[in-house]
């Protein structure tokens, strides 16, 4: 049997349940794996330092579990530090107290609305099959909704070169309408001038004058 065995200083850890729990059962671990080793195993390695020695023999095996003991806790408490596990567990009973008063003031109808905490056996088979397709099916909306402001966005780009060419076509009736009314003008004027008959006449009538 060992002489002595370090203890875990408790006192200075946090009062999470959980990390109290972690801490024992490390101790009992600890206690476990040193009981394996006992002088009658060791004396079997070590037949006749065990007898012809044996006092010196069970000191140096005190010794090395005293060490394996001290080394072992030093390193298990550095652990324990590095990583905040007790931090982290005093998290993890805050959070459990929080959700079982969540849980006890619902079932007392005191939280409604989308706060009200759903609990998965009292949920149908149609609220567990509305549950997995919600995700798709917002999903697809989303795929949807993508698409749709894709269109908008390629129709507003028809619509504003629509809009150009109608522009273009409305200039260019400007212009033919404006070609027109300069040719029913000239016709108007053509159709004011003397008959070609009467044109020879009085050419006539001039050439008769001079040769008097």
């Amino acid at each position: 049997m060992v002489d002595s065995q370090p203890a875990l200083d408790i006192q200075q850890q946090t009062t999470s349940i959980r990390n109290q729990r972690l801490l024992e059962i490390f101790q009992r671990s600890l206690q476990a794996s040193t009981q394996t080793l006992t002088f009658d195993k060791l004396s079997q390695c070590y037949p006749y330092v065990a007898e012809h020695g044996a006092a010196g023999l069970r000191e140096a095996m005190n010794q090395a579990m005293r060490f394996w003991e001290t080394s072992s806790t030093r390193e298990f408490h550095a652990i324990l530090e590095e990583r905040d596990v007790a931090g982290k567990l005093t998290e993890l009973d805050v959070l459990i107290e929080e959700a079982r008063e969540r849980k006890a003031r619902s079932e007392r109808g005191e939280i409604q609305g989308p706060e009200k905490q759903v609990f998965v056996e009292s949920l149908t088979p149609e609220d567990h099959v509305r549950a997995h397709l919600t995700p798709i099916n917002l999903a697809e909306a989303e795929r949807l909704e993508i698409r749709i402001q894709e269109s908008q966005t390629s129709n507003k780009k028809l619509l504003h070169e629509a809009a150009a060419q109608e522009r273009e076509i409305d200039e260019l009736f400007s212009g033919i309408k404006k070609s027109l009314d300069d040719l029913a003008s000239a016709t108007t004027e053509c159709e004011a001038l003397p008959d070609q008959r009467e044109v020879f006449a009085s050419i006539d009538e001039i050439n008769g004058l001079v040769q008097m």
